[in-house]
């Protein structure tokens, strides 16, 4: 999982350079969803180690993602903010879904664990969808358009 994460970003973080993150948002989301869910098979050792890998393909993807474009929507001058709010995020879910995970494992045990935890992740689907159907702009894109046009709270 770690290897695929770190190889996916990587790519990820190519492919953003080029042609942007916002279309990655959704397919990291999807592969991390399939990848946990498919971790319930866990009487197949080939099931599992494939699982795991599309988890770490679609949580690189998604972390590449998610960072690149806190940091395009705000000025320099936010780098900080988006630095600390990102890492506080993940820590603080990677801490309260272990947690979470734990109890569910403990009552239902782990296939069910890992099937419950992929559907959802889906939940992140409605934000995704919300933040991509919104059309949100960059500061980039902000400072193309005419002064008069531009947004006064940004």
């Amino acid at each position: 999982q770690p290897a695929a994460a770190t190889l996916a970003r990587w790519l990820a973080g190519r492919r953003g350079d080029r042609h942007g993150s916002a279309g990655l948002v959704l397919p990291g989301l999807l592969l991390s969803a399939a990848g946990t869910s498919l971790m319930a098979l866990t009487r197949s050792p080939v099931a599992v180690v494939v699982a795991v890998g599309l988890f770490g393909i679609g949580f690189g993807v998604a972390q590449n993602a998610t960072l690149s474009l806190m940091y395009a929507r705000v000025s320099a001058a936010g780098f900080g903010a988006v630095s600390a709010l990102w890492n506080f995020a993940y820590d603080a879910g990677m801490g309260v879904g272990a947690i979470g995970f734990g109890w569910l494992a403990a009552a239902t045990g782990y296939p069910w664990a890992f099937a419950l935890t992929g559907v959802a992740m889906l939940g992140a689907l409605v934000p995704a969808l919300a933040d991509r159907g919104a059309g949100a702009r960059t500061v980039a894109d902000e400072a193309d358009r005419p002064p008069a046009s531009r947004d006064p709270a940004r």
